[in-house]
């Protein structure tokens, strides 16, 4: 299974929150599926740090995602193109790029956030 994570789900797996749902963590953990994570995610999550409302610094990040095996997805024109098109009330930039990414990349977007119900056929929390 490819699976996409949202940026706070990337967030409470590298920091080890009990805030990621047991399924979440789960998907996370099984060897068989593919883990995302979008570049959008790392820029929302660098804004965040350097807003100081995130404890982590960016190398912190990527370094736990890489020896976690997790996999960067990088936005291509294609998803740019898909998340500006959506007929989705959702204004946050970040999340209709994560979408259009799920949407093309035929992967399941583990999110708490149930507003991609809307444009996605599968969310996964």
């Amino acid at each position: 299974m490819k699976v996409l994570l949202d940026s706070h789900a990337v967030y409470w797996w590298t920091i080890g929150s009990d805030r990621l749902s047991l399924t979440a963590r789960s998907l996370i953990e099984d060897k068989a599926n593919t883990i995302l994570v979008s570049a959008v995610s790392f820029y929302e999550l660098d804004n965040k740090m350097r807003l100081k409302k995130l404890d982590l610094k960016p190398q912190e990040l990527r370094a736990a995602v890489s020896v976690s095996g997790l996999q960067t997805l990088a936005i291509t024109d294609l998803h740019a193109e898909l998340a500006a098109a959506f007929e989705w009330d959702h204004r946050d930039p970040w999340d209709r790029i994560l979408a259009a990414q799920a949407r093309l990349e035929h992967c399941a977007l583990v999110s708490v956030d149930g507003a991609f119900d809307a444009v996605l056929h599968e969310r996964v929390w």
